[in-house]
């Protein structure tokens, strides 16, 4: 099976800007797609994905399971500290 058999779910992620205003981006991604795939595609260094129903998505998370084609998922800055 090669890419073009497989069923691409296109999602909405929304980023979130420091002077509070959103930006929308639609990708496709296909099964087995991580948070960190989509994060690195969008060039969002820096960034984690939400879950609708709260708290982020690990980078390792098989996003294309966890989410619905045409849902909306939230870009946020990583709240990490050092220490």
């Amino acid at each position: 099976m090669n890419n073009k058999d497989q069923v691409t779910k296109k999602i909405i992620i929304s980023v979130a800007g420091s002077d509070g205003k959103h930006e929308y981006k639609d990708v496709e991604i296909l099964p087995g797609t991580q948070s960190r795939d989509v994060l690195k595609k969008l060039d969002l260094n820096g960034f984690q994905l939400n879950r609708p129903e709260g708290g982020a998505f690990a980078f390792s998370d098989d996003l294309y399971a966890a989410v619905e084609s045409g849902q909306k998922v939230f870009a946020t800055i990583a709240d990490v500290e050092a220490g």
